[in-house]
């Protein structure tokens, strides 16, 4: 008995959307916009812990990265415990005598301190390239990343390479419209750099200090200071054990000796490859739970809007009520078909907010280096929400309309 009377009571409730277009969609706002945010912030944040650990996957399992501020919080066993990424977002801090220090420890194998430097690099014709990050490091990082150089070769850290950059692959098509511009000119801070090679497809890292590598120019450390007439400010660095040594010896060794430089002051952060994607993880998942918050106050707004709406519907149709209980219609029965019509409008307005998220994250995967992510879990979690949220809100204006007394409704003009 209660299917075909479910099915009744969506046929009127989808018959009064019909009717009412711009008031319904008007209703469901609240709930298309919550649900579209939240699915897209979820998505976003799924999208990005899988680009981070892609990133770790191709990344070396034996590198330890040296980076400023004070991201992790450890226990007494050396477990990370809590994340603070904002904490690297300040100034650096670390500088040429913590790489100096750090290259000089028995336990260290390869080291590579990576910095960026100002400017805007130029081709022969003067075509600028403003998108370009100039990263200044040594002749150890494609090894200790390993990332391969496509065409041509890296620098060295002798004199030999001080007039010699290696670029990404978007510099190579974009600043100089081909993929192998090996031996051009291209132009930093005045200076002419020949082209001595191309990397490989970095794999993108949205929570990367540096936004895209493919778009990266690299250059000797050395040849940025002079260049720069100073030591540019290392953000990262990035370094293996020497044979024989594990992974929590470095790091160890690596943190006393930066307490060493930094009078005691921990404000720089020591992780292992392993480590990476735990931070990673921890981080998206704090900025997506807060955020996911934000967007489901919407949702809560939403609601409202259909609760006011059912009550005005309520009143509007007080006669109808009247009419349908004297002819032997229940409470139980108003009570459903007025709860029913909040669920369905909640609901198709939680169809119209997946549908938006969609064609959102379809903007920002085609806009972007982003790669949301929308799984089917999330869509039955927003379209579950958004039901609940139907019948939570319509349920006071359900019980106004199973309560009202069938003469007065009658009477009622």
């Amino acid at each position: 008995m209660r299917s075909p009377l479910i099915n009744d009571n969506t046929r009127m409730a989808l018959a009064s959307i019909k009717s009412n277009k711009t008031r319904s969609f008007l209703t469901m706002i609240g709930i298309i916009i919550g649900v579209s945010s939240v699915i897209m912030t979820i998505s976003m944040g799924e999208g990005i812990r899988r680009q981070v650990m892609d990133t770790n996957q191709a990344t070396n399992d034996y590198l330890i990265s040296v980076r400023s501020g004070s991201i992790a919080t450890r226990d007494s066993n050396g477990n990370i415990t809590d994340v603070n990424y904002l904490a690297s977002l300040g100034n650096n801090t670390l500088t040429e005598q913590d790489y100096e220090s750090l290259k000089n420890l028995p336990t260290t194998g390869s080291i590579a301190p990576l910095s960026t430097i100002s400017g805007i690099p130029s081709n022969f014709e003067g075509q600028e390239y403003k998108d370009a990050t100039i990263i200044a490091t040594t002749s150890s990082l494609p090894d200790l990343i390993d990332q391969k150089v496509l065409y041509g070769g890296f620098f060295n850290d002798d004199n030999s390479g001080k007039n010699s950059v290696v670029i990404g692959k978007r510099v190579a098509e974009e600043l100089f419209n081909e993929n192998v511009p090996l031996g051009k000119l291209i132009t930093i801070r005045g200076q002419d750099f020949v082209v001595g090679g191309v990397f490989d497809e970095f794999k993108s890292n949205p929570l990367s200090s540096v936004a895209d590598l493919n778009k990266a120019i690299f250059m000797s450390y050395p040849t940025a200071k002079t260049i720069t007439n100073s030591n540019p400010a290392i953000y990262q660095i990035l370094i293996t054990p020497k044979e024989g040594v594990s992974l929590d010896q470095l790091r160890l060794a690596i943190t006393e000796q930066l307490l060493k430089n930094h009078g005691g002051q921990e404000d720089f952060t020591v992780l292992k490859a392993s480590e990476t994607e735990l931070v990673a993880r921890k981080t998206v998942s704090a900025a997506t739970t807060f955020v996911s918050a934000i967007a489901a106050i919407s949702l809560v707004v939403g609601g409202i809007g259909i609760m006011n709406i059912m009550f005005v519907s309520v009143t509007e149709r007080t006669r109808e009520i009247g009419v349908r209980k004297s002819l032997g219609a229940t409470n139980r029965q108003i009570y459903s078909q007025f709860l029913v019509e909040a669920s369905v409008v909640s609901t198709v307005g939680g169809l119209i907010g997946v549908l938006v998220a969609v064609l959102g994250n379809l903007v920002v995967r085609l806009s972007s280096e982003l790669q949301p992510v929308i799984t089917w879990q999330i869509i039955l979690l927003s379209v579950g929400v958004s039901i609940a949220v139907g019948i939570v809100f319509g349920t006071a204006p359900a019980i106004k309309a199973a309560r009202k007394d069938p003469i007065e409704s009658l009477r009622y003009e």
